[in-house]
């Protein structure tokens, strides 16, 4: 379990987030648009497909999705006809998970640096956090986009670039994330990791036990629901 933020302080000074299925009740949406696409194609979503994708950025779900279907679609149509489908839900539909708003807020009394790193296009951040009213609890957002390469969440890059413009040190920085590929990620960087229960997310209850064995605090759900 996550100890309190007050107890949390004595120990740390930055914290990291994941946005897709931590801060924001969205996975869902994604996995839905991976089923209308996958669908009218003659496919189906598997478990294996699902924990690829949601962990890499855009571009690289839909290299991964053409070349495992042998698709004719192009990888910019591809990502068109996602877009197409989950834009107007960051815009308009998709809210914070319980208990986020009052997480923050605490977190940011308290002094924590924070900051956010995630898969997701900057666009569609962008559209979410604007409405939430999210960016005045922020310092820094990242997104894999904004990184040199083609790194995923399977490698510390993100977390290492977002702790540095928090001025920040890995060992003092905690990393929530709700994908058991990007746990191992910061665990490889030396962060402190928090698992977060996303039912998308974690993919299986097995996943999930993985992840709070292997990090050093979970949460069930923000609000304290279990």
């Amino acid at each position: 379990m996550l100890p309190p933020l007050e107890s949390l302080r004595l120990e740390a000074d930055a914290l990291i987030l994941d946005i897709d299925g931590t801060l924001l009740d969205s996975m869902t949406i994604w996995n839905q648009a991976d089923v209308v696409f996958l669908s009218k194609r003659g496919f189906e979503v598997t478990p294996d497909y699902t924990d690829y994708v949601k962990s890499v950025r855009i571009e690289d779900a839909a290299l991964y999705t053409k070349e495992r279907y042998n698709l004719p679609d192009s990888i910019e149509e591809i990502m068109a006809e996602w877009n197409s489908f989950v834009e107007n839900a960051y815009a308009n539909e998709v809210k914070l998970k319980p208990g986020v708003m009052k997480f923050l807020m605490e977190a940011r009394s308290l002094g924590f640096k924070m900051g956010c790193a995630t898969a997701l296009t900057f666009r569609n951040v962008d559209a979410a956090f604007k409405r939430l009213g999210l960016y005045e609890y922020l310092d820094v957002l990242l997104t894999l986009d904004d990184l040199p390469g083609r790194p995923d969440k399977s490698e510390p890059d993100i977390y290492f670039e977002v702790a540095s413009r928090l001025n920040a040190d890995a060992s003092k920085t905690v990393v929530f994330e709700d994908v058991p590929i990007a746990i191992e990620g910061a665990l490889k960087g030396g962060f402190i990791t928090c698992a977060i229960y996303d039912e998308v997310g974690a993919g299986s209850i097995k996943s999930w036990e993985e992840m709070t064995l292997k990090s050093k605090y979970s949460l069930k759900a923000w609000d304290g629901r279990q």
